[in-house]
């Protein structure tokens, strides 16, 4: 019995290994080109670097040559002794005149209109009988004194409702009265008047 067989069925067809010379080829083909690009960039940056360092290396030795020329002009300078204690005077000149400024600038310096307002009540609330021997203003005017002599005590709450009318802070201020009599048979009373802030 004679059987034949068929060569051509897809069974007995050879397999093509996939790894040819031409595939191979190729892929070191294109991993090369890779390498030589990556290499080239690499190349051209480092050229570019290289100029840029060169530069900068320029600049350097520049400004190297700019700062020993500023220290030489400083230690010419500094060896002048006149010069340094005029600059070091008028250092502590500037110094002094900042320290009074901050404190001015600072400090509560109270009362900078004056006290001719005060004057002016004082004087207008003046009643017959009533006399001032004494007036004192402190903290800027934030604190009044007056003290005197009065002919009947019921004159110097009168006094104080006097000051009401006027134009000095002395119309907002409260007054604590002090009245005695130094003798009993004195035809006076002393009085003290003392203010603080309403």
């Amino acid at each position: 019995m004679k059987q034949q067989i068929n060569l051509y069925l897809p069974e007995f067809k050879v397999e093509k290994d996939p790894l040819t010379v031409l595939v191979m080829a190729q892929v070191l083909a294109v991993v090369l080109a890779i390498m030589i690009v990556v290499s080239s960039y690499e190349v051209f940056t480092r050229w570019q670097l290289g100029t840029e360092l060169a530069d900068l290396r320029i600049t350097l030795a520049e400004e190297t040559r700019k700062t020993a020329a500023l220290d030489a002009e400083l230690s010419r300078r500094s060896q002048n002794v006149e010069l340094s204690n005029r600059l070091d005077r008028a250092e502590a000149v500037l110094a002094s005149s900042q320290r009074v400024r901050d404190f001015l600038s600072g400090a509560k310096l109270g009362n900078v209109s004056g006290f001719s307002e005060y004057f002016k009540d004082l004087s207008r609330a003046a009643i017959d009988g009533l006399s001032i021997s004494e007036f004192t203003f402190t903290d800027g005017g934030e604190t009044v004194t007056l003290s005197g002599k009065v002919a009947d005590s019921a004159m110097v709450p009168r006094y104080v409702a006097n000051f009401e009318n006027g134009n000095s802070p002395l119309k907002t201020k409260h007054f604590n009265p002090s009245i005695s009599r130094p003798d009993v048979e004195a035809p006076f009373f002393d009085f003290v008047l003392s203010t603080t802030s309403e």
